[in-house]
């Protein structure tokens, strides 16, 4: 290809270029830690950052190309790195944000699939039947690229028809965090993926169709896209530490919450425990004062009966003192909580652990599901601890098969969430017993686990119970909740 002079579209490209590169290289890194998002969100956003500079890298090819043939090839060629941008954005979206209809995302995916299919089978690609010719066209400072002109392909409509589905899934999730009270994200969304990605579209569409003599300036439009994903991805990243920290002191939190719960449930008991000490002290103390009254004392009896004294005394105090013990103060917010979105970032803080134990996390989450008023640090507790119970059921599982699911939906005004593992399960005539505090068939376990987490559900106004899992496998979790916390205000 004839060499041409270095000018200020080089600059461009370049500096797009190494900015994409480079947060590439980064979340690449990222994936194989797991240190914000799962691998899946930071592959996905290498891939795009990746793409983008591909794009950039054609952008700069067709603008110095001088012959028809070799433009067709370029162009046929750059809708390689822009498929995968277009097919990518949809999915990172849901990986990032969680929201958005995956039918719509789906749907574009096609459609731009069939103009794909129709750009490698014609000869000049999906947008020209045919190319006439090539102009050089002069900008600011003498730079010169190339323009293209010729009759519009019918597939070129396909393919905007693919971005334009692309742009409404966009639009769709901007909204759902609008609705969810998600601002800042949904400010994110708007204007550094909808408003770029559209005004990349507008700007690629008058190229093609002759309406303006311009370079493409695809590229420069996905660091905008993929610079703001960056920042919710660096926000993320000071967000989770903190949000680690404040569930390890709500962990200690709630488990002197469980116990004072716990105590007012057992106060029959304790006042069983204590019946049998006190009732002995008496017998006992009768008992020594009859040896007494006698005209020769016998001593050895009450000295006999002052020892069980102590004895009931001494097994007395230390019923008092274990129940004691369970008695802390504790207070719990009340917020309206979506339980989407919690989904996600449980799923984020367990991240590590379940990769540790070479488990895998799947979700079916309902799109728009009403939220429920509670404490978001305790709810999300009894869904940490739900999911590591699944995972350590599935110890003995090939590590192929371990695989957690997380379900939500809705239905007679209550929210429903699920946790299913694929492990031995819990035989039927133990599935009650299972929530009861100290009982467990973990040899290590405490016991504590499942009645904490009956007792933060109680907490909330809600049930939790147990079923075999789908097809009869393993184990689910499920846990019902009132809207808006209409049972438990």
């Amino acid at each position: 290809m004839p060499m041409y002079p270095i000018n200020w579209l080089h600059f461009v490209y370049g500096l797009a270029g190494g900015s994409l590169l480079s947060l590439a290289a980064i979340n690449a890194v990222l994936a194989t830690r797991g240190s914000v998002l799962p691998a899946r969100g930071h592959l996905l956003f290498a891939l795009i950052a990746l793409a983008a500079a591909g794009t950039g890298v054609f952008e700069l090819l067709l603008a110095g190309s001088r012959t028809i043939d070799g433009y067709a090839s370029l162009i046929r060629a750059a809708h390689i790195p822009v498929s995968v941008l277009v097919l990518s954005i949809p999915w990172f979206v849901r990986a990032l944000f969680r929201v958005g209809r995956p039918w719509l995302a789906v749907l574009g995916n096609l459609v731009w699939g069939v103009a794909l299919l129709i750009n490698y089978l014609e000869p000049q690609s999906r947008l020209y039947d045919p190319i006439t010719r090539l102009d050089r066209v002069s900008w600011f400072g003498g730079t010169e690229f190339t323009v293209v002109q010729g009759v519009t392909h019918p597939g070129a409509w396909i393919g905007y028809a693919g971005v334009f589905l692309t742009l409404l899934f966009v639009a769709d999730a901007t909204l759902a965090l609008w609705r969810r009270d998600h601002f800042r994200r949904a400010a994110i969304v708007a204007t550094c993926l909808f408003v770029s990605l559209a005004l990349a579209l507008l700007q690629s569409a008058l190229v093609d169709l002759g309406m303006l003599r311009s370079p493409y300036f695809i590229s420069v439009a996905f660091v905008f896209i993929v610079g703001g994903m960056a920042l919710e991805l660096v926000h993320s990243a000071i967000q989770l530490p903190i949000l680690e920290h404040e569930v390890e002191v709500r962990d200690a939190e709630v488990v002197h919450l469980s116990r004072q719960h716990m105590l007012t449930e057992m106060s029959g008991g304790v006042a069983h425990e204590l019946s049998q000490p006190l009732n002995a002290i008496l017998n006992n103390a009768e008992a020594a004062l009859s040896f007494l009254d006698r005209d020769v004392p016998n001593l050895e009896e009450v000295r006999g009966a002052l020892q069980d004294i102590a004895e009931q005394d001494r097994h007395a105090f230390e019923v008092v003192s274990s129940f004691a013990r369970l008695l802390k103060r504790g207070e719990n917010r009340s917020d309206l909580v979506d339980l989407n979105d919690l989904t996600g970032e449980v799923l984020e803080l367990a991240h590590g652990e379940l990769s540790r134990k070479q488990v895998r996390h799947h979700t079916d989450l309902v799109d728009s599901i009403p939220r429920v008023r509670g404490d978001r640090v305790l709810l999300s507790l009894i869904l940490l601890n739900l999911v590591r119970n699944s995972a350590e059921a599935m110890a003995e599982v090939p590590p192929s098969e371990r695989i957690v699911t997380v379900t939500t939906g809705s239905r007679d005004g209550r929210v429903e969430l699920t946790v299913s593992d694929r492990g031995p399960g819990i035989p039927d005539s133990d599935r009650e017993q299972v929530f009861e505090p100290f009982i467990t068939t973990k040899d290590d376990g405490s016991g504590l686990g499942l009645a904490v987490s009956r007792t933060l559900v109680d907490m909330h106004g809600g049930r939790i119970w147990s079923e075999r899992g789908p097809g009869g496998l393993g184990t689910s979790m499920h846990v019902s909740l009132p809207i808006g916390g209409s049972s438990s205000d």
